[in-house]
């Protein structure tokens, strides 16, 4: 409605020279429109001089025509662009009886997660170096090593939230509030700075963890045994 309100006040604004004119033009907007309509409408004749000040009672202006009314939200257009918006076809050549209409839609809704993990294949976060291979198969060898870790990664990730969600508990996100659905990518950034310590003293070694906080406690007590046992 916003942008047809804009629209529609740049033709109030218009000069026109006839009424028949201001008509087509109003038609003209009305089609143009999506959900609004007009309410009501007045085309008002203006006169207009050359001259700035005050014209004098001799003077002749021009006769313009001018627009201006109300507009509304229709009910109908916005009905009918619903029910179009609103049905689209999901096809498949798998006529099995375990595939029902939800399955499938959850099939389709599903993609955008494949996409957006070979969407991140391409994105600097992969932290890879740029590279030039001119021979198919290197191509090929590089692509399975990439999807490999990416199966990695979504695997670690599954494991994080599943984890998080299991134990109830929650790990800061990146504006410092509790979730249970954190990306692999931004627990990595959490546990970079944390090192590993080795102190020998009187021959006697001691392996120390520094830069372990609290929130990596939460996240390595909820994944597990062996990845703890790594921190520790």
């Amino acid at each position: 409605m916003e942008v047809s309100q804009k629209s529609f006040n740049k033709l109030c604004q218009l000069d026109f020279s006839c009424e028949a004119d201001a008509l087509k033009a109003i038609n003209r907007w009305e089609n143009e429109q999506s959900f609004a309509s007009l309410e009501s409408f007045n085309i008002e004749k203006i006169t207009k001089h050359k001259s700035r000040g005050r014209p004098s009672l001799t003077a002749e202006g021009m006769i313009f025509y001018q627009v201006s009314g109300k507009i509304i939200c229709s009910s109908e257009h916005r009905k009918k662009a619903e029910k179009n918006l609103g049905i689209f076809i999901l096809a498949t050549n798998d006529c099995s009886e375990h595939l029902d209409m939800q399955a499938m839609l959850d099939h389709y809704k599903s993609q955008q997660k494949v996409e957006g993990g070979f969407r991140f294949l391409k994105s600097p976060d992969f932290l890879v170096a740029s590279l030039f291979l001119k021979k198919p198969e290197r191509i090929e060898a590089l692509l399975m090593v990439m999807t490999c870790c990416l199966m990695v990664y979504a695997a670690l990730e599954h494991l994080i939230r599943t984890a998080l969600k299991k134990t109830a508990t929650y790990f800061p996100d990146m504006k410092k509030k509790p979730c249970q659905n954190p990306t692999a990518r931004w627990v990595f950034q959490c546990f970079q700075g944390i090192h590993v310590l080795d102190i020998t003293q009187n021959n006697i070694n001691q392996i120390v963890v520094i830069n372990l906080k609290e929130r990596h406690q939460i996240l390595l007590n909820a994944i597990g045994k062996p990845f703890m046992k790594i921190y520790s």
